[in-house]
């Protein structure tokens, strides 16, 4: 059984990596986005797209958006730094943190089931390293305890990946790709993503100013090893009238 997840910044070309490996790799292979934005997830619980769907209300209330193709193109960057201070009371930071970990155990239930049937699992994004502090972390974040919570339980008890792909790129790259956030910010983060990754187990820093399908081939050689290297619940390869790694529910 084996899980991959490719990780990086807005920019890094995450989902177009996960889409080449999907549709050009031997494998029988499922797809599971494992990120926050329940937009762009093909599994999630319901009470976390009402969630989501109050964040962009509030939002729009506070800001007089009466465009909804507006607040469609909002990010969560934007939407959580816009939050000046808690005003959730510990009942709503306790259901929050309930609804959090729900949500991303009940997608690493989805993952484990397509694991143990030959999958190899494709993570676009992942839990584990969303949670990752970094120095410009708001004081808020630092001491709320349903956040600490959170993080130990993704930390210590979460299932990793059998391989973690940081797709990575200077900030000044990054952010002339996409510019959602502030180079500062996008600093901080590669800062905190490659400290994890020194005390992580099959994690590999991938260069994406390199061209996407000498990109696509890094990622390629090392899920190959991958293969080669299972002694036991290996992947399995697909069959000639098998559809290409399935995105769908």
């Amino acid at each position: 059984m084996a899980s991959v997840a490719i990780i990086g910044q807005d920019g890094a070309g995450k989902t177009t990596i996960a889409d080449m490996v999907l549709e050009k790799l031997p494998y029988k292979m499922k797809y599971i986005y494992m990120g926050r934005n329940v937009d762009s997830s093909n599994y999630f619980l319901p009470t976390s797209k009402l969630i989501h769907l109050y964040k962009i209300y509030k939002y729009k209330k506070k800001h007089k958006i009466e465009d909804n193709s507006t607040a469609k193109k909002l990010s969560l960057h934007e939407i959580d730094q816009d939050r000046k201070k808690d005003t959730r009371g510990k009942i709503g930071a306790f259901l929050r943190l309930l609804n959090r970990l729900a949500e991303e155990w009940y997608r690493l239930v989805i993952s484990k089931s397509y694991q143990r049937k030959g999958y190899l699992v494709i993570y676009d994004r992942h839990f584990i390293v969303d949670s990752i502090p970094d120095k410009l972390d708001t004081e808020l974040s630092r001491k709320r305890l349903t956040t600490r919570i959170h993080d130990w339980v993704l930390k210590n008890l979460y299932e990793k990946p059998s391989i973690i792909f940081f797709l990575h790129a200077p900030a000044e790259v990054l952010f002339a790709r996409k510019g959602e956030a502030t180079i500062e910010y996008i600093r901080a983060k590669n800062e905190a993503f490659l400290e994890f990754g020194k005390n992580i187990k099959g994690f590999e820093v991938i260069d994406v100013t390199q061209p996407v399908e000498k990109v696509f081939d890094d990622v390629k050689q090392k899920i190959d090893n991958l293969f080669n290297t299972q002694k036991k619940n290996k992947f399995v390869i697909k069959t000639t009238d098998s559809k290409i790694g399935d995105k769908s529910e």
